[in-house]
């Protein structure tokens, strides 16, 4: 019953969260990656870092073709407290997004969001990231209980294809946009099943639940990277 309150309040009662992704393209480590962001709510990822002080809210989502519609706004997730920091809300050109403390909060690669684009946006818009691949030994660490994660690099594959390996019981809840709800959860069996139901392929920029089972303690998801192969 708990875990269904919980992903009923991350849904925030809305029926249409859709993430389409582009390609991605890059030359030697440095790249972009276009996400296409539909009206309404959209579950998506950083899968590039920007730099150092770049990889807030406020510049990660101010780079939208035609310019951020005012009323947008991000939802991140306080993994400590185990629920959704105030909204960063789009207000003006000259104010951003507001308020700061939303506005600042560093979203790096492996880590996600939901963005509601409003209501008087009636057609799909264009977020662009740009940054980085991320690459050697990287380290994203899964706290017990709910997070929101992601691939840290832009690759679309199978959670174990990326790395993602569980432990008995825990979860990845993954947005259907189409039926307006939660598919079925997949959940880690052991090394031998993996992941039951099986996973379909992670998209690039696609940020999903995980839910680490308490009994397991505190994880990470870990994996070595490289773009030469």
């Amino acid at each position: 019953m708990r875990t269904k309150a919980l992903l009923l309040a991350a849904a925030f009662a809305a029926a249409g969260v859709s993430t389409s992704v582009a390609q991605v393209y890059s030359v030697n480590a440095v790249g972009y990656v276009n996400v296409t962001l539909n009206p309404g709510f959209n579950m998506v990822s950083n899968p590039l870092d920007a730099g150092a002080g770049n990889n807030t809210v406020s510049k990660l989502f101010s780079n939208i073709t035609g310019g951020v519609p005012a009323q947008l706004k991000v939802y991140t997730w306080d993994e400590t407290a185990g629920t959704y920091n105030v909204a960063a809300t789009y207000v003006s050109v000259a104010l951003g997004f507001q308020p700061s403390t939303s506005a600042n909060f560093v979203l790096a690669p492996g880590r996600g969001a939901f963005v509601q684009v409003p209501a008087t946006v009636t057609a799909p818009i264009t977020l662009t990231f740009v940054g980085e691949v991320p690459q050697g030994n990287l380290s994203n660490p899964l706290p017990i209980g709910f997070s929101i994660k992601a691939s840290q690099v832009p690759q679309a594959a199978k959670p174990e294809d990326l790395g993602l390996v569980g432990a008995p019981q825990d979860k990845i809840y993954r947005y259907d946009s189409v039926a307006g709800t939660y598919r079925v959860a997949n959940t880690f069996v052991n090394t031998t099943l993996g992941w039951q139901p099986a996973t379909g392929v992670i998209a690039v920029g696609e940020a999903f639940f995980y839910q680490r089972a308490a009994a397991n303690g505190a994880g990470t998801w870990t994996r070595t990277f490289s773009v030469n192969g």
